[in-house]
């Protein structure tokens, strides 16, 4: 919404399309993409004969949390943590038209870090979790029986708010695109309107140490912990 709405002015012209969005931030957001999605339909119909998969794409799921954390701090210009602004400030100045050019909105940032704070609590709650049945996540065994029944039912809760958190996401992109704004195709071209300078650089060689620094902490925390 824009002050647009209430008066007559000129719309603001457009910013062009910058590359902001490095190659490997984008692999990530479809393999994480891909992660949850699978994880969370294979929860929410509860087969037994699916539980081997749903655990196999929570410890992927927790693979990538570790990447991005790393790339967060070390990644691309516009992937670092420093890039998230959701000032309340930030919420006004986007609701009236008039946001700074960053690379995420104050309120794109918030629902962001949500999302992923929401995802991370489901990966380090699942380690934890029992049907006391037929599935347990690996660090069951090292945990007490009151923490295992609040980590499941944790798990379970919060299963509901990343569901609610993921479709608020979608639905800001269907509104993007009715607005015919390009923004929701910066995940496959890289580039959204922006007048921030363009990325410079990939960086593939720290994306593979971080890659490689991700996948062999949670095998650490699978099978030597």
């Amino acid at each position: 919404m824009t002050d647009d709405a209430f008066e007559s002015s000129p719309s603001p012209p457009r910013r062009p399309l910058t590359l902001i969005w490095d190659w490997p931030l984008r692999l990530w957001h479809w393999l994480f993409a891909l992660c949850l999605a699978g994880s969370l339909t294979t929860g929410l119909i509860g087969d037994i004969a699916l539980m081997d998969w749903h655990l196999r794409l929570g410890y992927a799921a927790l693979g990538l949390l570790v990447f991005r954390l790393g790339w967060a701090l070390w990644g691309g210009r516009y992937a670092r943590l420093a890039t998230f602004r959701p000032s309340p400030r930030g919420f006004v100045e986007h609701f009236r038209g008039r946001g700074v050019s960053e690379p995420r909105s104050a309120p794109g940032s918030a629902l962001v870090l949500l999302m992923l704070l929401a995802a991370a609590t489901q990966a380090v709650t699942g380690l934890f979790t029992s049907d006391e049945i037929f599935t347990e996540g690996p660090l069951v065994r090292h945990a007490s029986g009151d923490t295992v029944d609040a980590m499941s039912a944790l798990h379970h809760r919060v299963f509901w708010v990343l569901i609610g958190l993921i479709g608020a996401h979608l639905t800001a992109h269907v509104i993007y695109g009715l607005r015919r704004d390009p923004t929701p195709l910066g995940m496959f071209t890289g580039r959204k309107p922006s007048s921030l300078p363009a990325l410079g650089r990939h960086l593939p060689v720290r994306a593979g140490i971080t890659a490689a620094a991700a996948a062999a902490a949670v095998w650490a925390l699978l099978y030597v912990y």
